[in-house]
Order: C-alpha cells, then sequence, then structure tokens
C-alpha cells in the first residue's frame, strides 16, 4: 500500500509543468525532493495514527494540570 501512494504522489508531482524553473534538471531534482516531502508525511500521518488519541489525552492532562 504504501509503494502504491508513493507512485501516486510521484505521479501527481512530476505533472506539475516546469514553470518557474529554466532548467529542467534542476527541477527534476526539486520535483523529487517535494514528493519524497510528502511520502514522508503519508508515512508519518500513517505511523502516529493510533496514537493519536493517547497524545489527545495526554495533552489534556497536561493542560489541566497547568491550570490553562
Amino acid at each position: 500500500m504504501l509503494h502504491w501512494v508513493s507512485e501516486r504522489i510521484m505521479a501527481l508531482i512530476n505533472a506539475l509543468p516546469p514553470v518557474f524553473v529554466s532548467d529542467e534538471h534542476h527541477f527534476a531534482l526539486i520535483r523529487t525532493m517535494f514528493a519524497l516531502l510528502l511520502v514522508v508525511l503519508v508515512v508519518y500521518i500513517l505511523a502516529m495514527w493510533p496514537f493519536g488519541s493517547i497524545i489527545a489525552r495526554i495533552r489534556s492532562k497536561l493542560r489541566k494540570s497547568s491550570g490553562g
């Protein structure tokens, strides 16, 4: 599934035309870098999904204990 998501993100990023960059090689590098960042973000969100409720409970307890 992760491979499929990363392929879709790369396909989406590669569909963007090089409007603001005159050098095609630099644009490909920048485009790949942004695609990699998006893949890392998706992996992070998928990895942290089960811990979201735990983190929310800890935050609410910290707010109550600090008086805020």
